[in-house]
């Protein structure tokens, strides 16, 4: 933490730090009464005393330096708090949202491929019942991929020959979009107005050309738009649960807000100050101060998308609020073992010491005023009956100076400690977040690819050579646009697969698999239903001849001539184990240089104590591990956290229930009940 920034804004902060405020306000009372028992002290001692009174006098200025210590240690201490929460919601903010459009471009580079959609764009005699078959095509898509709220295929004048909301008055669009989509090598990135939708503002939309599956000739262009305001809507209300006075924004690289929580204080179009470089900064929103960081998204698999960054303002009246948020905190256990008391366990001591020579004084004093009492110097005996009052008050106000450092640091103690406990909480509910709104695509994934007009197709007749050549291609398309999966197979009515997406895979092919998840697929006739495989050990997700736990999505493939007669179905192997951890990390607190803390490990797991995926090396998928009763008794969308003892560390640790995402584990078609641990050593 710069300290000279905290420096420039110290006036600020502190008039916010009540507890800090009034411990310096006591600490100056208490200088100036010591002021005046030293000032006593040499009116009336100095003839038998000076050398006390002088160490006395030194002892108050090694105090001062202390209670200047004390102070700044407060104000570092309390605004790095803040600091560290606020820049943990600023990176989930927008690395969750690219997380999230990373998908949409896997999703527009595979549906710009569609055979239907090809199929349509070369009939120059298409009718209205063609469109209307495609409007359907195109519906029946966002059913599954619930994030676009329009989805429009033009031709490469930019004529409009399909699209799915009749609410859009569209019949041609001249946006520069449409000529640079059909040069690009693959998809284009577009957030502004637009004539695709007139009247509507900025829009987020991804196009790419579609092109003739032989000759490579551009036919047409395909944009989805996503729906960017549904989203924020649901990131903004996750992340404002972490704290009631907070601000996020999305900002574009000109940190202008594309996206906020307040529009009322904190309005979309505004430029905020970003301070990329500085640790935070402060801003006024509304008349009031606030503190801000601003981050750019780590990436995820390598994409960055459109230079947008995550801010997030925290009201300074309210931030450094004390308070234990209901937890019962033991002071001496956090103090014996927490590492982060460190610091001001130092500024302590170090006051305890010169106390520790201060009473050594006042001993020595108590011993010369005995001695001088019986002089026969009548003026030294008068000055030694005046000795005590004065050692026993600067004792006093000694005693006192120590007692308001050790109830700072230790209230100090408790609210870090507090604050730690409240992000955990909120960082296990954020992994549990991650993965649930990761799932929910593998779940769209299977039941879209099982509408591919290809493979229903092929799968009315025995598969020949040349169509296992083509399904195999069309798998390996799709997965090299979904890298998340490690394989995508298609299998026939008998369970028996026919082909696959990873060429290291096809020795597979023609097994016949017995799970119970592919007889159940096998029974679905609803395109919106599908079927997860338990966590479990496969040699369907194997490395180096060793079967790996993982999740199997699949959904039936259905006849195009008769959708209740299912032709077979398509299984895509989750990645999980990289996936998983990666997941984790990015709910994992990190320090200023952007680096996972030390003793923090995270975890999936279901209910009943089976690992789904660890951090730790030493905890295995697959294994089971002890859950404390009261993380097992968490309802859906439930969080919690307490203090854990182990040895002479202490960890906070979280625990999340997870809640689903969108329809996703909520619409009653699966149950995944999984929890999220988050353990940080404090």
């Amino acid at each position: 933490m710069n300290k000279e920034l905290i420096k420039k804004h110290e006036q600020s902060l502190l008039r916010a730090m009540s507890g800090v405020e009034n411990c310096q306000g006591v600490l100056s009372r208490l200088d100036r009464q010591w002021t005046r028992a030293t000032l006593t002290g040499k009116i009336n001692c100095s003839r038998i005393a000076q050398t006390l009174i002088d160490f006395i006098i030194t002892t108050q200025d090694n105090f001062t330096s202390l209670q200047k210590n004390l102070v700044d240690t407060l104000v570092l201490e309390n605004t790095q708090k803040v600091v560290l929460e606020i820049t943990a919601v600023a990176q989930v903010a927008i690395d969750i949202l690219k997380r999230n459009l990373f998908e949409r471009t896997a999703d527009v580079g595979f549906l710009a491929t569609d055979d239907d959609l090809v199929r349509f764009l070369l009939d120059e005699d298409a009718d209205g019942d063609d469109v209307e078959r495609i409007v359907d095509r195109l519906r029946e898509y966002r059913e599954k991929y619930t994030v676009y709220n329009e989805i429009i295929v033009l031709d490469t004048t930019g004529v409009v020959r399909a699209h799915l909301d009749q609410d859009n008055p569209i019949g041609q669009s001249a946006d520069p979009l449409l000529a640079e989509t059909l040069e690009a090598a693959s998809y284009v990135e577009t957030c502004r107005e637009t004539d695709l939708l007139p009247g509507r503002g900025e829009a987020l939309v991804y196009s790419q050309a579609i092109k003739h599956p032989d000759t490579g000739e551009a036919l047409g262009v395909l944009c989805l738009v996503f729906d960017f305001d549904g989203e924020m809507e649901g990131i903004f209300e996750n992340l404002k649960k972490s704290s009631e006075d907070i601000v996020i924004l999305i900002l574009d690289e000109n940190g202008r807000a594309i996206a906020t929580s307040d529009p009322a204080r904190a309005p979309r179009g505004r430029v905020y100050n970003m301070a990329l470089r500085d640790d935070f900064a402060m801003a006024q929103l509304a008349g009031e101060a606030y503190l801000s960081k601003t981050l750019a998204t780590k990436g995820y698999q390598g994409f960055f998308g459109l230079p947008w960054y995550g801010q997030v303002l925290k009201r300074v009246a309210t931030a450094f609020k004390n308070g234990a948020n209901g937890h019962g905190l033991d002071e001496a256990a956090i103090r014996r073992n927490a590492i982060f008391s460190a610091r001001l366990i130092k500024v302590e001591e170090a006051s305890e010491n010169v106390l520790s020579d201060l009473e050594l004084v006042v001993q020595n004093g108590e011993i010369m005023a005995a001695k001088k009492s019986i002089q026969s110097d009548a003026s030294e005996r008068v000055e030694a009956q005046a000795l005590p009052h004065v050692l026993n008050e600067v004792k006093k106000i000694g005693d006192q100076v120590q007692q308001v450092f050790q109830t700072s640091t230790g209230g100090l103690l408790k609210l870090v400690t507090s604050s730690r406990l409240h992000d955990v909480q909120f960082l296990a509910a954020l992994a549990i977040d991650i993965m649930d709104r990761n799932l929910y695509e593998r779940a769209n994934d299977c039941r879209w690819w099982a509408l591919t007009s290809d493979f229903r197709r092929m799968l009315e007749s025995p598969l020949g050579d040349a169509d296992r050549g083509r399904m195999r291609e069309i798998l390996a398309y799709i997965n090299s646009l979904y890298t998340v999966y490690t394989n995508l197979f298609v299998y026939d009515r008998d369970g028996r697969i026919l082909a696959c997406s990873n060429p290291d895979e096809h020795r597979r092919e023609g097994r016949v698999l017995a799970e119970r998840f592919v007889a159940e697929t096998l029974t679905l006739t609803d395109s919106q239903l599908y079927r997860v495989s338990d966590f479990e050990a496969t040699d369907l997700y194997e490395d180096k001849g060793r079967s790996r736990h993982t999740y199997i999505y699949n959904a039936a493939i259905t006849s195009l001539a008769r959708q209740d007669a299912v032709l077979g179905g398509i299984g895509i192997v989750f990645d999980s184990e990289p996936q998983f951890l990666s997941m984790l990390n990015d709910a994992l607190p990190r320090d200023g240089a952007g680096n996972i803390l030390d003793g923090s490990e995270g975890m999936f797991v279901e209910a009943g104590g089976r690992i789904v995926a660890s951090t730790n090396p030493e905890h295995e998928p697959g294994d089971t591990v002890d859950l404390a009763g009261v993380f097992c008794q968490l309802a859906c969308g439930q969080s919690t956290s307490h203090l854990v003892s182990d040895g002479d560390r202490l960890y906070a640790v979280g625990c999340s229930h997870s809640a689903g995402y969108r329809e996703y584990k909520r619409d009653g078609g699966y149950v995944n009940d999984l929890l999220s641990v988050i353990k940080v050593r404090i």
